[in-house]
């Protein structure tokens, strides 16, 4: 027993040993159970303290209720009017640290706007919308400007876009140049300039990817206030900015097509051998678009192939109807590729069709043709496998207070990111048939210059211009077959 005893006192020894000695070892867990913690952390104290006047102090110290941690500060702490270099924030339990490295401007407000990236350690609880203000000089700037960023192409609010003011007018400043007063818009794409100094400012939006501050790149989204902004003594609300990608960005800049240097002379020879390699392996493919082997009324028979086809006879194609395989007329034409051939024809409802295509009747640049003759079988869709919209658009008052009387509108059916259907509005109606079953988001374009369809704004050229601008309803219209919805919107 007493052998024992002092065996379990032994080890006990041992282990409180280790707890005095390695207290690193043991991990402090918040009590489990009870009801989760949703309360962010609250500021006990500033230093210097918030709203201070004459600042002059190059650190910031910001303590908390609660340990704190710091979440993508570099990307979320805003500073308005910008700095040169960014201020380095660290945290450490309570408290978190900001060093200022730049000399601040005199007689300056200056915003330090932390966005959601303080929040508490256990649950992850952000203060929102966090911002310590402070001025260099005798008072606190208090002016303020509120808009909203609106997708022009979609009429869809977006979000995380630069929303910037700049003191110069001229165009170029903001690709030259940082912007003095800088904000992001959130999630319903409002935006909100604090602490502003009275005068003429330029309002220009950036949505980019290297975060610069820059309107440096051709795929980036933009937006632009027609005229300089001006506040002196009251503030500004409800400013809406059109953002658009100013040029289509998958089109080659000019210099960048044709300078690939040509093949040298010594290797012309290789070339044509494997050319001929290549050509012994390849096979010419014809594929025909069609669901089910199914084509659609009103439209024309897609055929794919997988070579850039040359030469090309239409007349030795045939093309059949119904069962007795009565030969038609039919009209052809390739896209700028040459790889999609479309064959029009004004379909018959539910009524079968043969296309024949010799093995003789295309191919590409090297000679290279069908091993043989192609049969493609399929039938055409009925009126009743489609659903119709009819669309009703009324204008409200405040509408058409806004809006010129010359104003045209076009109606537009959205499935997958896409103009499936579109319409210009008669008389506020348009009536749409043949529309695949499914559910579409409907969309109403303001079309500015009456041509069908949205077109980008232009802020590096002349004129300048605005984007036409799209409205977009929240609701969903779900087409069925056979059966005709009527959609009735208000503007």
């Amino acid at each position: 027993m007493n052998q024992n005893f002092r065996g379990w006192a032994s080890w006990l020894l041992i282990i409180g040993s280790c707890i005095l000695l390695f207290p690193r070892c043991a991990n402090i867990v918040p009590p489990s159970g009870g009801p989760k913690d949703t309360t962010a952390p609250r500021i006990v104290s500033a230093n210097p303290l918030d709203s201070t006047l004459h600042f002059k102090s190059k650190k910031v110290v910001l303590t908390f209720d609660e340990y704190v941690e710091l979440d993508n500060i570099f990307e979320k702490l805003i500073v308005s009017p910008t700095l040169k270099r960014t201020p380095t924030v660290t945290s450490k339990l309570h408290t978190v640290t900001m060093v200022i490295k730049d000399t601040l401007e005199a007689n300056t407000t200056y915003t330090f706007n932390f966005s959601d990236a303080i929040r508490d350690i256990n649950e992850r609880n952000p203060i929102k919308e966090y911002s310590y203000v402070v001025s260099t000089g005798d008072y606190l700037d208090s002016l303020q400007v509120k808009g909203f960023i609106i997708d022009a192409e979609t009429g869809k609010p977006d979000s995380n876009v630069s929303v910037m003011m700049y003191r110069h007018s001229q165009d170029s400043v903001v690709s030259k140049e940082k912007p003095v007063y800088y904000a992001r818009s959130k999630g319903n794409g409002g935006f909100w300039f604090k602490n502003l100094a009275p005068g003429d400012y330029k309002l220009f939006a950036l949505k980019e990817e290297d975060k610069d501050l820059q309107y440096n790149q051709p795929a980036e989204l933009i937006a632009f206030a027609d005229s300089l902004v001006r506040i002196r003594e009251k503030n500004i609300n409800d400013l809406p900015l059109l953002l658009f990608l100013e040029q289509d960005s998958t089109l080659k800049k000019p210099g960048e097509m044709g300078n690939e240097p040509p093949p040298e002379e010594d290797n012309k020879e290789k070339e044509k051998e494997k050319e001929k390699e290549k050509k012994k392996k390849r096979r010419l493919t014809v594929t025909p678009v069609l669901v089910d082997a199914h084509q659609e009324l009103g439209q024309p028979l897609l055929i794919t192939f997988n070579e850039r086809i040359t030469k090309f006879d239409s007349t030795t194609f045939q093309l059949t109807q119904d069962t007795i395989n009565t030969p038609v007329k039919f009209v052809t034409s390739f896209d700028s590729t040459r790889t999609k051939l479309s064959i029009a024809y004004d379909w018959k409802e539910g009524t079968p069709y043969r296309l024949i295509i010799p093995k003789e009747s295309l191919s590409d640049s090297t000679g290279l043709q069908l091993t043989k003759a192609d049969t493609i079988k399929f039938v055409s869709k009925k009126e009743s496998d489609y659903g119709k919209a009819m669309v009703t658009l009324q204008l409200s008052d405040s509408t058409k207070a806004a809006v010129s009387d010359t104003m045209h509108y076009v109606a537009e059916l959205i499935k997958d990111k896409e103009v499936k259907y579109s319409g210009k509005l008669v008389n506020g109606g348009w009536t749409q048939k043949r529309i695949q079953p499914g559910e579409y988001e409907v969309w109403i374009l303001l079309d500015t210059n009456n041509n069908g369809k949205w077109d980008r704004g232009v802020y590096y050229g002349t004129p300048k211009k605005q984007p036409e601008r799209v409205v977009s309803f929240p609701k969903k219209e779900n087409i069925k077959a056979n059966w005709g919805v009527p959609i009735r919107l208000t503007l």
